[in-house]
């Protein structure tokens, strides 16, 4: 990397580049339909940091840690670098959508100190309203930066810091009852920029040339690492222009991430695994047609296990669109490394590994012959280590260094990781201090990952935490069953078990849980799964995909009375199982002996209102397998019990009723979904009267096998 710049900051980095690259393009937003929103320079965006920045310290802000709250767009990239610019700390997070996310916003504001809220002017008076409620308990302001970065501060000095001085917070997706900050430095992010644009380019040091090439278009949410550093701050460090959109227009219409692709001729782009299938799954033919992915060269597939099956079924579908299967770059990194730690060589393609599968579960990587035995695990490597690391597979335990091919913990050693967890000595020398047994002089970075070395090869196999990862998000098992035991008495507090599954390649939720009685009717237990499910949407953002009800004491414990979450999920994946009540979600049916549910006879539309009303409730009984008089819509999407693809499903539907983009800011301003239907139903009775006056009458009309109503006009 001898050709790549060499920074002291990231203040100094960007007024480097915006001195080098002037008014070229830095920066373009797609709006939810996939037209242009925005555009950022490199100047402009100096600028705006220098404004915005200029405000702060007049508010008396500089050098303090401050939230960030924006829905993703180019005031929150101006407001990130203009913290910068004024020495000051940003610490990113969603903006609330429900009491899920306020708890634990309030956490975070409350464990990071921070001096003030920032964000957009369009979001500071629901923000307004969610610090002002007195149950909150909170003391802080909330300040707009949208303005501000318009206002010339002539004159204004940009913080100079040191290297090693702290850049950003990022907290971490996990246990919700205890958020930890990761302190990422100056230093942390340039060095590891330096790290994924070397991996990325193929270990070329012309950085001119990687810098004309380097086209990025991403859709990850830019509050988290892999979306924030690389979507938003590599660019600027490699001088590359980088096409970004918003997750809910992904998660809306996929197609629209690869358009972006094609009509950019980017060469960098991915997500996590889900990501693939869920191309694989919503893009048709006819749209494969219209595109150019020739000039995707690095695919990278990150933060989440590494799918073969996702891996050729997206290659195989995108072929005809040119789409080549070398460019797929798995990797592997967490926020506590700032992103990046090992990924596969450019251009490479996934390296694929048959294991034994008795070995592997034994804690032994033992390769086989492709077809060798149908006890065979097929293992994605997550490439090289990245240059300037060092990874290590330790004996969790012992701290006894493993040797090639064992499975252990993956501890890390690299100039990108953290300096720890804010305002926790003592976690983080646990955590980022270890050492290895007779090795004292060197510390290491703990990940919490199992996985094993072979052949120069990073092969990760799974969590030692027994984190959940479902669409690319952690979620701490032990929250899951507390927050299932916590909404009914029936459920019997420790004694239920969380874990992942592999479903249609790609991880969902399972949740086997004791019950304190067997004496509860069908319905019964029914009420008492979609209770749990409500519960475990509205508090964690994921839907289960099975609830296994079981008699007390039969969940499988150590001596000492800890849940054995493996055990659990070796005797379900079995199917040697006897369970009380059995509960699927079944996203695709709909739920036995409900004949009312989606009818196929003719029936008169009534008001927009009652249509749209039956319209959500039969989608969630559909989803949710359960009869559509037990659905109420006066609670929030989550609180409906599905996770935010299927939210993201169901805002589809509104769409097709009122024959618009419903966008993100749209939805924000209602706080039900019942609100959000009497919103529309208003909308469209309006647009009805406008239409009909002297035009005719409406006809009686259908409903269709998925419950939608066609109403047309005569």
């Amino acid at each position: 990397m001898d050709g790549f710049p060499q920074f002291k900051n990231l203040v100094e980095m960007t007024m480097a580049r915006a001195a080098s690259h002037g008014e070229n393009e830095l920066t373009t937003f797609l709006s939810d339909t996939g037209s242009l929103e925005g555009t950022l320079t490199f100047a402009g965006l100096d600028r705006a940091a220098r404004n915005i920045a200029a405000h702060l310290t007049e508010e008396g802000l500089a050098r303090k840690n401050l939230m960030l709250l924006y829905t993703p767009g180019l005031d929150y990239i101006k407001a990130f670098f203009g913290c910068l610019y004024a020495g000051s700390v940003p610490v990113p997070a969603y903006p609330p959508m429900g009491a899920r996310d306020i708890d634990r916003l309030k956490r975070i504001v409350v464990d990071c100190d921070a001096a003030a809220i920032l964000s957009s002017s369009t979001l500071r008076p629901m923000i307004n309203a969610w610090i002002s409620n007195p149950s909150n308990g909170l003391n802080i302001s909330c300040v707009p930066t949208d303005l501000s970065a318009a206002v010339e501060a002539p004159g204004f000095a940009s913080a100079d810091v040191a290297s090693d001085s702290l850049a950003f917070l990022q907290y971490t997706s996990g246990s919700t009852g205890h958020p930890k900050g990761v302190m990422v430095s100056h230093r942390n992010l340039l060095e590891n920029f330096r790290q994924i644009v070397w991996t990325f380019s193929q270990g070329s040091n012309d950085f001119d040339a990687i810098s004309k090439g380097y086209k990025t278009v991403i859709w990850l949410p830019p509050f988290h690492d892999m979306g924030l550093i690389g979507g938003v701050l590599t660019p600027v460090y490699a001088g590359a222009q980088v096409t970004l959109m918003s997750p809910l227009t992904f998660l809306k219409n996929p197609f629209l991430w690869l358009k972006a692709i094609s009509d950019a001729g980017a060469m960098v782009s991915g997500g996590p695994n889900f990501s693939y299938q869920y191309c694989v799954s919503k893009i048709t033919d006819e749209q494969v047609a219209q595109l150019d992915l020739s000039s995707w060269g690095v695919a990278f597939n990150g933060a989440e296990p590494i799918q073969v099956d996702a891996l050729h079924s997206f290659a195989k579908k995108f072929a005809a669109a040119g789409f080549d299967a070398r460019a797929f770059l798995p990797c592997y990194g967490l926020a506590e490394a700032t992103l990046f730690v090992a990924g596969s060589p450019a251009f490479r393609g996934a390296l694929v590994r048959d294991a034994s599968l008795v070995h592997l579960v034994g804690g032994e990587f033992v390769p086989l012959e492709s077809g060798a035995s149908s006890e065979v695990s097929p293992l994605v490597s997550s490439g090289v280590v990245a240059t300037g690391a060092d990874v290590r597979i330790v004996d969790s335990n012992t701290h006894v260094e493993c040797v090639d091919g064992k499975v252990g913990e993956i501890w890390v050693n690299s100039p990108s990781v953290a300096q720890g967890y804010w305002n926790k000595p003592s976690f983080s020398d646990s955590v980022f201090r270890a050492h290895i047994q007779g090795q004292e002089d060197k510390a290491w970075m703990r990940t919490g990952d199992l996985g094993f070395l072979w052949e120069g090869e990073l092969f990760v196999t799974g969590r030692l935490k027994e984190m959940i990862i479902v669409a690319g998000r952690n979620h701490y098992p032990q929250d899951i069953e507390q927050t299932l035991q916590a909404c009914n008495s029936a459920f019997r507090r420790g004694c239920g078990a969380a874990f992942a599954v592999s479903d249609h390649g790609k991880e969902a939720l399972v949740v086997m849980q004791e019950l304190s009685s067997t004496q509860f009717q069908p319905a019964e237990y029914q009420q008492l799964a979609l209770q749990a499910a409500k519960a475990i949407a509205f508090r964690h953002g994921i839907s289960p995909k099975a609830l296994v009800f079981i008699v007390k004491g039969s969940l499988a414990k150590t001596s000492s009375g800890k849940i054995q979450r493996t055990a659990a999920k070796k005797v379900y994946e079995s199917g040697n199982l006897t369970s009380l009540y059995y509960w699927e979600n079944a996203p695709q049916n709909i739920a036995k002996g409900n004949e009312n549910t989606a009818p196929s006879r003719l029936r008169q539309f009534t008001d927009w209102q009652s249509e749209l009303y039956l319209q959500m409730q039969t989608w969630v009984s559909n989803k949710l397998n359960i009869e559509t008089h037990h659905v109420d819509l006066n609670v929030t999407f989550s609180e409906l019990g599905v996770d935010s693809i299927e939210a993201i499903e169901l805002v589809d539907s509104l769409q097709n009723a009122v024959q618009r983009t419903i966008p993100a800011i749209e939805l924000l301003r209602y706080p039900t979904v019942k609100a959000l239907i009497e919103h529309f139903a208003k909308e469209l009775s309006e647009r009805d009267a406008n239409r009909n006056d002297g035009y005719g009458t409406e006809n009686v009309s259908d409903v269709d096998g998925e419950g939608v109503l066609n109403k047309s006009i005569a």
